[in-house]
């Protein structure tokens, strides 16, 4: 979970995105939504984080941000 504070929060958004072992890259999770596993014992191999001005779109897709055993 990434949050961005003080005056960057009011004019970005944060994405970002993890690369889980045996599960590859995530979509795009955002503004301090959950990313990556659970339950499985992978490790998070890398990350990518972007920012974007508020109301921009994301960088890609959205839908599968956490996998959960």
């Amino acid at each position: 979970q990434i949050r961005l504070t003080g005056a960057s929060a009011s004019q970005y958004d944060i994405y970002y995105r993890v690369h889980v072992q045996n599960i590859g890259w995530t979509d795009w999770a955002s503004n301090g939504a959950s990313c990556g596993s659970a339950g499985y014992s992978y490790r998070m191999e890398a990350i990518q984080i972007v920012l974007v001005k508020k109301g921009s779109s994301a960088p890609g897709s959205t839908s599968r941000v956490f996998y959960q055993r």
